[in-house]
């Protein structure tokens, strides 16, 4: 009976495993040749795969573009479409040689159906010519970090000369990300303008402008959860390429994948965030402006203060696995007075396995001046000096006239 009982368990056992299964989140299988998980936040990459590679970036290019074109122009511009950007080729909008628009329709032009007339005309109106605009472009990209990548032009289709990286994309994303503006655009599913052409066309000139990120098309088999952005690309040398972000529980995450074929744009970019939402959770370290410790102050009026935080950090650890961060707090030698409040005092360095994951300065909490050279009881140790010196002297002088006397009858 208990062989047969047994028996029946295991069975049932393998029967509701198979129905059941558990779901885990191993490491993705990114089909991409290039990749990048990253937190949005801390910039701490969660995955890569070739992440240094030199890779073409297609039109993820616009993301640069774009945020150059916000923080340089006016939304409100009203921006004159030369011939040179008419001419531009690929993905287009179609716009018209001395059609004009607002800076704001161009943008939304440029991040969402990806047009590379928009990019063209917005870069001449920024920087006065595209050569200007393509310095500019890679002189915030040295800025911000992204050391191995060279902009060719401000659209991405391919010139040999025009590369980047996973990581370096990664980077330049999450800075654009940092901008409202540009966050609003990215995020945005369809924009409807007005368009006035100096030419009659055929139909109805392209006037509802949709995001070619499917990842946020609703119904779209990929269709993702809290979907924040960016951009998409393809060229035949760049294959599909997509950077794109998601927030979920006040975490953001930011994937990055170049040259892959069709829907694999999608699936790794799904791949991707499931790992970095499932597999990993973000501990809070240290918050901003508390207290860590306390240090001396040398020839101050306070004889110490108190040591805080100059950032929040925070880091993501895998969920399964019991990983501990260590602190270690370096005070910058000997803390002499004056002291000013939020003045650099130390640094605080975190570690995993003995491996540095970040760091942070620690600041004064508060104004410590100097120690006056005098001070009231100096004043009064002078007072009592110059007292007992006029007693001594009092005393020497009658000893003197004791003497004297005695001397003299």
């Amino acid at each position: 009976m208990f062989k047969r009982a047994s028996y029946l368990f295991i069975v049932f056992s393998l029967l509701f495993s198979g129905l059941f299964p558990k779901v885990t989140w191993a490491a993705p299988g990114v089909t991409a040749e290039a990749a990048v998980l990253m937190d949005m936040e801390s910039g701490q990459i969660l995955y890569q795969k070739n992440m240094d590679k030199r890779m073409y970036p297609a039109s993820t290019t616009k993301i640069m573009t774009g945020l150059l074109a916000i923080r340089k122009g006016d939304f409100k511009d009203r921006v004159k479409v030369s011939r040179e950007a008419v001419m531009a080729g690929g993905s287009s909008v179609g716009l018209q040689e001395d059609e004009v628009l607002t800076q704001e329709d161009l943008l939304y032009a440029l991040l969402l159906p990806s047009s590379n007339d928009a990019a063209v005309a917005l870069a001449e109106h920024i920087s006065g010519s595209l050569d200007e605009f393509v310095r500019t472009m890679n002189a915030e990209a040295q800025a911000i970090g992204a050391l191995d990548t060279h902009f060719a032009n401000p659209h991405g289709l391919h010139d040999p000369n025009h590369y980047t990286t996973a990581r370096d994309m990664a980077l330049i994303a999450r800075e654009a990300m940092k901008n409202s503006t540009f966050r609003k655009i990215v995020g945005t599913y369809n924009y409807k303008t007005e368009r006035f052409l100096p030419k009659p066309v055929n139909g109805i000139p392209q006037v509802d402008f949709v995001n070619l990120n499917k990842l946020m098309w609703p119904g779209f088999s990929y269709e993702y959860p809290g979907i924040t952005g960016v951009k998409t690309g393809y060229t035949d040398e760049a294959r599909r390429c997509l950077v794109s972000s998601s927030k979920r529980n006040g975490r953001e995450l930011l994937s990055v994948v170049l040259k892959t074929e069709n829907l694999g744009i999608y699936q790794d970019s799904v791949a991707l965030l499931n790992y970095g939402f499932n597999e990993f959770k973000q501990i809070n370290v240290v918050d901003q402006g508390s207290e860590v410790t306390r240090a001396p102050v040398t020839r101050g009026e306070s004889e110490e203060i108190g040591v805080v935080a100059s950032e929040t950090f925070r880091f993501n650890v895998l969920v399964k696995e019991n990983q501990v961060i260590d602190k270690k707090i370096n005070i910058d030698g000997s803390i002499t007075a004056p002291v000013s409040k939020g003045q650099k005092v130390g640094a605080m360095y975190f570690t995993m396995a003995g491996k540095t994951v970040g760091s942070i300065d620690l600041l004064s909490d508060r104004d410590v001046d100097k120690k006056p050279f005098f001070q009231w009881w100096h004043g009064l140790i002078v007072l009592g000096l110059i007292y007992f010196t006029l007693i001594l002297k009092a005393r020497a002088r009658r000893r003197r006239y004791l003497l004297r006397k005695r001397r003299w009858g």
